[in-house]
């Protein structure tokens, strides 16, 4: 019995599709028995392997090929490649925590999706070793490592050499319980979107001597017609062929304009060229060659030829559909399968008396007839109406839509409601797209307000507007400098003619830390007082106001703002009840020039250090009377507080403190910043604010 040789190329799902209806024809004919070898690349191959391991149900009834064929239909259009693409950035942080720990994430990888994809779908996980003999299948892979040409088949894995000369050119390597869903995904991993599969010993079922880890890409690379396989077989392996049938889906060569192309454009247009080619050389270095005959999806099947077929308009857009592993519709199957039909029954014609069978005629065969069929019936002669009146012929409606077919679909695909990481991907769209951004314009809103709030609060209370500018710079910068004088004597305190309207202090803790030294140690101690004062005698001018430290302090030095109302500060040494000796500081401001009956600011800055501060408190003594005391205290980010108590207590008797009821209080949420305020305080009391901390 004649042996016939068959080449499945490569090409995507187009190729796939193309290809099964080339079977189909074969099948119908009675050809497809006569196969002994399948060669196929790439997109072939995943036909190719479905076809060897059901061979009894493509070769049988209607309904069994039918069956068969639509298993590979299903995985057409199940959307590998988008889907494998919704499943890559999840994929990312495993593969970097596999690298970072030494895990093997191998299973993680757009290699190994494809894999479990064809595995679920089509092969299961049937090994080399149960391909039949007959038909042989050999599928044609890339051998990265080396550069050359690598053939799975039953007896295992076959690398071609790179030395000449040698009886047989392919290495062998006895691995036959590889899975065909490794084998189909090693031949179609296209560069670039696919990397390189790499195959180990423990893959090919050998002891890990016999074989190197090596790397394989898509056969389409060496050679995407599978004819190479067939020159091998014929002249290292003693095949014969009565003709070698090459169904040739590859992607027609695109003629374009003269737009400008930028860089990588420039690349890709290269490597198109440099393909082309190769697949130039290629058909005339075997088409001269007696046995081999080819079936390019370029060729159009003349309607005199074959009544049954597409028409022409039809067939030239099929042949410019993508190449892709991306879904393909009901219409885009049925074109590329009645097509793959059509061409192989011209090539039979062609044959004539050398045809091994008689060539069948009839419809092509569609795998989903319906709403989406090709299948157009010819228009019949128009008696009436004009060509301004008559509709679009169905073949060019039909034309159009198969011309949108050639453009790859990628925004458009980007998400499937049927593919669960396309709900995740939309959850985190409006997360980032949708929920923060509102989240953050609330946030900003709120922001406003409360700047605004403060700002108002600022113009109503100058205290607020001081701690913000401390917070942000040094205020007190440029202010004038007041220097020291020592007195014998203290100086009496004097308050009458003068009304206290409001007394704040600003105590700033924020570098009493610095150099090993806290507040009760030797830290310094900035803090800025203010005190609005009314005079309600004329005689009291003359006199001015005395304010004195209760507090001993040292390493004083005091600043005033320039232009305002003149003071001095006097040193006094006082005598404490333990018979040490302690300095006591007095501000004295000449009030000659203030008007009486108005308000008058007075302000003071200082840096101190206690000498004498309990730790984690710092008390206020009131010398004099006031009608609203206000006081804020500024913590480090390095030393926040955890909680704070302001009690009050006589001075002297700190045993008899109690918490104090103020009129406000603030407590910053992560320990910078307290406030409070208290109304009429008594003088003589002292007001004392106590905290935990770091």
């Amino acid at each position: 019995m004649s042996t016939i040789g068959l080449a499945l190329s490569g090409g995507g799902f187009r190729a796939t599709l193309y290809h099964l209806g080339v079977i189909r024809y074969l099948r119908d004919s009675g050809t497809l028995p006569l196969v002994g070898d399948i060669a196929a690349v790439s997109g072939g191959s995943i036909l190719a392997a479905h076809l060897v391991l059901n061979w009894d149900r493509y070769t049988g009834t209607d309904a069994e090929f039918a069956e068969a064929a639509g298993e590979v239909i299903r995985f057409v259009q199940h959307d590998v490649r988008n889907r494998i693409v919704r499943r890559l950035p999840l994929l990312f942080p495993i593969r970097l925590f596999g690298k970072l720990t030494g895990w093997s994430a191998a299973s993680f990888t757009p290699n190994a999706l494809l894999e479990k994809y064809y595995r679920t779908f089509l092969y299961g996980d049937r090994r080399l070793f149960e391909l039949p003999e007959q038909p042989a299948l050999h599928m044609l892979a890339t051998n990265v490592s080396d550069g050359v040409m690598a053939v799975f088949n039953r007896e295992g894995l076959h690398i071609q050499k790179r030395e000449q000369g040698e009886t047989d050119p392919f290495r062998h390597v006895a691995g036959q319980t590889a899975t065909i869903a490794k084998v189909v995904s090693a031949s179609s991993a296209f560069p670039g979107f696919f990397p390189p599969v790499e195959i180990a010993a423990h893959d090919l079922g050998v002891h890990e001597g016999q074989f190197p880890t090596e790397s394989f890409t898509d056969g389409g690379v060496y050679d995407n017609l599978g004819i190479r396989g067939f020159a091998w077989l014929a002249d290292h392996c003693g095949r014969s062929y009565h003709r070698v049938i090459v169904s040739d889906a590859g992607k027609p060569f695109q003629i374009l304009g003269n737009a400008p192309l930028g860089f990588i454009a420039q690349s890709i247009r290269a490597t198109d060229i440099l393909w082309d080619r190769v697949w130039q050389l290629e058909r005339e270095n075997f088409g001269d060659q007696n046995g081999f005959h080819f079936l390019p999806v370029t060729h159009v099947v003349d309607a005199h030829e074959d009544p049954h077929g597409l028409h022409p308009v039809v067939q030239a857009e099929v042949s410019g559909i993508r190449t892709d592993l991306d879904r393909f519709n009901d219409l885009e199957v049925n074109a590329l399968v009645a097509h793959g039909y059509e061409v192989a029954r011209s090539f039979h014609r062609r044959m004539g008396a050398k045809a091994l069978r008689p060539v069948h005629d009839g419809p092509p065969w569609e795998p989903l007839p319906g709403r989406h069929s090709v299948m157009v019936a010819p228009p019949a002669e128009a008696s009436h109406g004009t060509a301004r009146t008559t509709g679009t012929n169905s073949s060019a409606r039909l034309a159009e839509l198969l011309r949108r077919s050639s453009h790859r679909k990628v925004w458009a695909t980007l998400l499937d409601w049927k593919d669960w990481p396309s709900y995740l991907y939309v959850a985190i769209g409006l997360l980032l797209f949708v929920y923060l951004p509102m989240r953050f314009y609330a946030v900003h809103r709120r922001a406003e307000m409360l700047t605004s709030v403060i700002d108002s609060i600022a113009k109503g209370d100058p205290d607020i507007r001081l701690v913000l500018d401390l917070v942000e710079s040094d205020p007190v910068t440029g202010w004038q400098k007041l220097d020291v004088t020592d007195a014998a004597e203290p100086t009496v305190d004097d308050y009458a003619g003068v009304e206290i309207l409001s007394y704040s202090r600003i105590n700033d803790l924020r570098t009493a830390w610095s150099g090993g030294l806290r507040p009760d140690r030797g830290g310094q101690v900035r803090f800025r007082d203010r005190v609005v004062i009314r005079l309600t005698d004329d005689a009291r001018r003359q006199k001015g106001v005395v304010f004195r430290t209760a507090i001993p302090v040292e390493g004083v030095e005091y600043r005033q703002p320039n232009g305002s109302i003149p003071g001095r500060v006097r040193r006094v040494k006082e005598r404490a009840a333990d018979g040490s000796e302690e300095s006591r500081y007095e501000y004295h401001v000449d009030l000659s020039d203030a008007p009486v009956g108005e308000p008058v600011s007075l302000e003071l800055a200082a840096v101190v250090r206690y000498t004498s501060l309990p730790a984690g408190r710092l008390p206020l003594v009131m010398q004099f009377n006031a009608d609203l005391l206000t006081v804020w205290i500024l913590f480090p980010d390095d030393h926040p507080y955890r909680r704070y108590q302001v009690v009050t207590y006589p001075r002297g008797q700190d045993a008899a403190a109690e918490p104090l009821t103020s009129r406000y209080t603030i407590d910053h949420p992560y320990g910078r910043l307290i406030g409070w305020s208290v109304i009429m305080p008594k003088r003589g009391s002292v007001y004392e604010c106590r905290w935990t901390g770091n």
